[in-house]
């Protein structure tokens, strides 16, 4: 009955993310109910050992917060400042332990895919005009967020893990490409330069890991067509991606700089939660650099504490095969790409997309793992047909982890 709630609550918040302000002015009546949704799916996800597990990984993260507000308090951060800089990171612990917890992760990794199609299609659907110099931004600023990103991801994955005794449908491939134009088109016409750079990321990272030598052939390629062709591409960044303008970029360098000097002052604690920094006469609570952030508010031992449970994540997809490490940690790259040239990792109900996401993978490649077993074994090969058609494409999964389809 616990996963069956974590899974319902899981499915509700997802799907409330598609309603809920990008910044909102208070708690709105729709965001109390999303919160409450969110620590429904945590409570419950806790009947699960791996939720749990995953809860004693986060561990230092609790260090980490206690420390960013004790540093804050002797700096004279403003105290509802600190609470507004804790929020995302329980998020994201709430979403890992509801996905983790969750009874039905491709569920929760299906209708998140759905999600950032539906938002991608909103984006286009509100655009004026695709003419040069028009953004979806303008109309749906939503869109910054990066759904895209994870988009990309989650239909990646759901490709390469197919349930085992499911029948292929004909020209599924055509539904799958339909999804994953949509997403590439939410991503190109957002005309976000920091999430394009992320959606590149995550593509290198992924085929690198998937495929080396592929890989590498292809960016050597790439590199030669830029190079021969580098006055047509500059003029169509100039035109389309808007390249050489230098607005925000100077902007941003400036909180960049504001930031990192509040770190040098203090390296190895930084600032605290609920520092404020002057940039230019205007009070900011976040820079747009993911990086400089935790460098100015953590300092180093605040960083280091975050980043570990991380590690520790990623070095359980060594028991999975280098496909779907490939996809998740493209993915990761990709997403890390993006928050190092925006603020949306303070975007409430993105990091918890993010750890719902990430509990699902964890518990959905497990089983996907094991349910390829049991189907192989159970298929157990005949005297006269030692390796039956049906069972020879699963027992090359297993025996050459290493292969697998193209990358998104």
């Amino acid at each position: 009955m616990a996963r069956i709630i974590t899974t319902l609550s899981t499915l509700l918040g997802l799907g409330m993310t598609l309603v809920l302000p990008i910044y909102p002015e208070g708690i709105e009546p729709l965001i109390l109910a999303f919160m409450i949704a969110c620590a429904v799916a945590a409570v419950f996800g806790l009947a699960d050992r791996s939720a749990r597990h995953e809860l004693a990984v986060m561990a230092p993260w609790a260090l980490a917060l206690l420390l960013g507000v004790l540093v804050g308090s002797l700096h004279h951060g403003e105290s509802l400042q600190a609470i507004e800089d804790v929020l995302p990171y329980l998020l994201f612990v709430t979403g890992l332990v509801a996905g983790r917890g969750a009874g039905a992760p491709r569920r929760i990794l299906q209708l998140g895919l759905w999600v950032c199609v539906i938002d991608s299609v909103i984006s286009l659907w509100l655009m004026e005009s695709f003419t040069v110099g028009v953004r979806s931004t303008f109309t749906y600023y939503k869109i910054t967020a990066g759904l895209p990103l994870v988009g990309l991801y989650l239909a990646a994955v759901l490709r390469e893990t197919p349930e085992p005794n499911a029948q292929r449908r004909h020209r599924a491939w055509l539904g799958q490409a339909i999804l994953v134009t949509t997403l590439v088109l939410g991503l190109v016409f957002s005309v976000t330069r920091g999430m394009m750079l992320g959606g590149l990321l995550m593509v290198a990272v992924s085929s690198y890991i998937r495929r080396p030598s592929q890989s590498l052939l292809f960016a050597a390629l790439a590199l030669l067509g830029l190079l021969a062709w580098s006055s047509a591409f500059a003029e169509f960044g100039v035109q389309y991606f808007r390249l050489g303008q230098e607005g925000t970029i100077v902007g941003r360098f400036r909180e960049v700089e504001v930031a990192w000097e509040g770190f040098v002052a203090a390296p190895l604690f930084g600032q605290g939660l609920g520092a404020l920094a002057d940039v230019d006469g205007f009070k900011k609570a976040f820079v747009h650099n993911m990086a400089a952030y935790h460098l100015w508010k953590f300092g180093l031992v605040g960083s280091t504490l975050l980043v570990l449970p991380l590690v520790a994540i990623a070095r359980e997809l060594r028991t999975h095969n280098r496909s779907l490490r490939g996809h998740a940690l493209g993915a990761a790259a990709g997403v890390v790409g993006y928050l190092v040239t925006c603020a949306a990792y303070k975007t409430y109900y993105l990091v918890w997309i993010y750890g719902a996401v990430v509990g699902a993978s964890l518990s959905h490649f497990s089983g996907w793992r094991l349910r390829i077993k049991a189907h192989a074994a159970s298929s157990s090969p005949s005297p006269t047909n030692p390796d039956p058609p049906a069972t020879a494409p699963l027992r090359a999964t297993l025996a050459a982890p290493a292969a697998g389809p193209g990358t998104i």
